[in-house]
């Protein structure tokens, strides 16, 4: 498969075979660096200034006083050159410039201590700028609705979200404490120089803007560069993940697949190389008519000091003290160059981090019922989807087309269908996980688009076929099912029997204290039952009043099942319960089952009046009896 990139970064097919080819192509309609730079400067000092203003505002104190400091500096041995000078032409004694030597070594010691000062900051800043990045991150990850997911492009904002917070705040803050250091400095460094001759500062004030031109456009392409490679970089990561990851190894091994996904990530990585060598390449050239244009406008500064001097404009005095200023303000207006070429780097990035925060979704353009939520306290028993229709992001099909169903109070109702029918859907969208585009779903006879989600699944106990597997405590697994819940032993412990999962766990090392799984030191692992049982304990760890079983014993052979749904009247007993299932002998006892095939309802009923209507759900309890037979 070959792919490329548009403008969005999103990969699209171009034909080709084996590789997958990423075009260098980077957001549309950008304005242009340099009329961004104050927008970006402005984003990347309120994020700073945001984590800890305090901390902020003591690095730049410090920026300042080193600057005033090297500016005194540059007077002080102006003052000390001519001393000496006046010492040997009319003689005197060495010891009249005690106090400027003193005064000297003392001004070079505070530098050394603000310099120091200064790296203790910028490097407790730095972490606490990743903290509050990475904090608005999770909190968006958590926030945006769950089809987002399902979404390619979301993928890639996540992505350059998640490269913005490990490296940019580090670069931003370097940059921002260069940059800062440079401009203090430069005020100091040109004013000494200014006080000798106002003109050598125009000269070498101007010789630096070459080089700030060129670091400015290759700081704008590293940028493009970037974010153009970013379906490429998710893609080796993935491929990184199943070549080295625990979950797929036991694949990947006995298939032999790992030469064929090596070579995609090989084929991958050199793609970026090749591109990479394209845009270095061009950067370079750039770099140097910048560096060209910044070396010849210094020599013409030289110049003109040695021009000066020679026509008697100014003494050696200050020709020598110029002679070191000019050189001195030169590298910083270098460094500050390339300190904003990073920072505006940086900003772009915090674009995309910016516009990633605003996926989070506005609690004001959420919809409110008139009417009182009783979730609370009357429960959430009556559930009513009504024409339900739903489709995945960047696709054209139906996965649920028109789907009604009722639950009452007390009731227990099966879900049932093949593979690939919808249910697990049809859960979420329940669930509040996601949002139908047609129909509705009511809970108590309130719409859910009107309601908190949180306070509809704080009544919700749910069930995943998919559930998560925590590598924490045995103890921390099951009391996640209700984290407001004092993690109590004695309650998770009852959980636990409910299920049949204390034995194994009580037995481990440290029994309900023992880590699970082997992702960490001291992990002990589980088979795929023992795990399904404590997904099972999390449900009834948590309670609530209406309870979603998807596919809860798909991991367990039958006897197992047999006894676990025995134990699960105990848990659905007073909740209306929705069973989503396969196997038909666990839904024989529903109340009323649904029939799902192909995103829609095909039949309802009990079981003894589906087998008798002789239709779909007939002939697949058929197929697995016969199977049993």
């Amino acid at each position: 498969m070959s792919q490329s990139t548009n403008g969005n970064g999103n990969g699209k097919p171009t034909g080709g075979g084996g590789t997958t080819v990423y075009d260098i192509v980077g957001p549309t309609n950008r304005r242009s660096q340099v009329r961004r730079i104050p927008s970006l400067t402005r984003s990347a000092v309120r994020l700073v200034w945001e984590s800890s203003r305090r901390h902020l505002i003591t690095t730049v104190g410090l920026q300042l006083v080193s600057g005033a400091v090297i500016g005194a500096q540059l007077l002080v041995a102006r003052r000390l050159l001519g001393e000496l000078i006046a010492i040997s032409d009319t003689g005197g004694s060495i010891s009249s410039v005690a106090p400027e030597f003193v005064l000297l070594i003392v001004l070079m010691l505070v530098i050394g201590a603000v310099t120091a000062l200064t790296a203790h900051q910028q490097r407790f800043l730095t972490e606490l700028v990743g903290r509050r990045a990475f904090d608005q991150i999770i909190s968006v990850s958590s926030a945006v609705e769950l089809d987002s997911f399902e979404n390619p492009r979301f993928y890639d904002q996540l992505q350059r979200a998640r490269i913005s917070g490990m490296t940019r705040p580090i670069e931003m803050v370097t940059s921002l404490v260069t940059l800062t250091t440079g401009i203090t400095t430069s005020i100091g460094v040109g004013f000494a120089l200014f006080v000798i001759e106002p003109l050598l500062v125009a000269l070498v004030v101007g010789a630096g803007i070459p080089l700030m031109l060129a670091t400015l456009y290759n700081s704008g392409q590293a940028y493009q560069f970037e974010y153009g490679m970013t379906p490429n970089a998710r893609e080796r990561a993935y491929l990184m993940e199943l070549l080295t990851g625990r979950e797929s190894a036991k694949e990947v091994r006995v298939f032999g697949s790992r030469g064929f996904l090596r070579s995609r990530y090989d084929a991958l990585t050199e793609e970026r190389i090749a591109r990479l060598k394209i845009f270095l390449k061009q950067r370079l050239t750039v770099a140097m008519v910048g560096t060209l244009g910044t070396a010849l406008g210094t020599a013409a500064a030289l110049v003109s000091l040695a021009v000066l001097l020679v026509n008697g404009n100014i003494t050696v005095a200050d020709a020598v003290t110029a002679g070191a200023a000019m050189p001195l303000l030169a590298g910083r207006i270098t460094a500050m160059t390339g300190s904003l070429g990073k920072l505006v780097e940086a900003g772009m990035f915090l674009d995309d981090y910016s516009k990633f925060l605003e996926l989070a979704p506005l609690e004001q353009d959420r919809p409110r019922s008139a009417e009182p939520w009783r979730g609370s306290r009357d429960g959430v028993g009556s559930l009513s989807v009504e024409n339900v229709s739903f489709v995945y992001p960047n696709t054209d099909k139906r996965v649920l087309d028109d789907v009604s169903l009722k639950i009452e109070p007390g009731e227990v109702v099966a879900l049932v269908g093949e593979n690939g029918s919808g249910k697990t859907t049809l859960v979420k969208l329940i669930c509040q996980l996601y949002r139908a585009q047609e129909g509705r779903v009511l809970w108590n006879g309130v719409e859910a688009s009107a309601l908190p989600p949180e306070a509809v699944q704080d009544e919700m106990t749910v069930i995943f076929q998919d559930y998560v597997q925590y590598h924490l405590s045995a103890r921390d697994n099951i009391s996640l099912g209700r984290v407001d819940r004092a993690p109590e032993l004695e309650d998770v412990r009852a959980a636990a029997l409910q299920t049949g999962a204390d034995g194994f766990l009580s037995a481990l090392p440290q029994g309900y204290d023992t880590r699970l799984g082997r992702q960490f030191y001291g992990g002990h692992e589980l088979s795929i039952g023992q795990w399904q049982r404590i997904a099972l304990a999390r449900a009834f760890f948590r309670g609530g009043s209406f309870l979603v079983l998807d596919e809860p014993t798909a991991s367990l052979d039958p006897k197992a099942e047999h006894e676990l749904f025995e134990q699960m009247r105990d848990l659905s007993a007073g909740k209306s319960v929705l069973l989503v299932s396969h196997r038909f002998s666990s839904v024989r006892s529903a109340d009323r089952i649904y029939v799902l095939e192909g995103g829609r309802i095909t039949e309802s009923g009990t079981h003894e009046a589906l087998v008798e209507l002789g239709g779909h759900y007939a002939e697949l309890f058929g197929l697995q009896a016969a199977a049993y037979l």
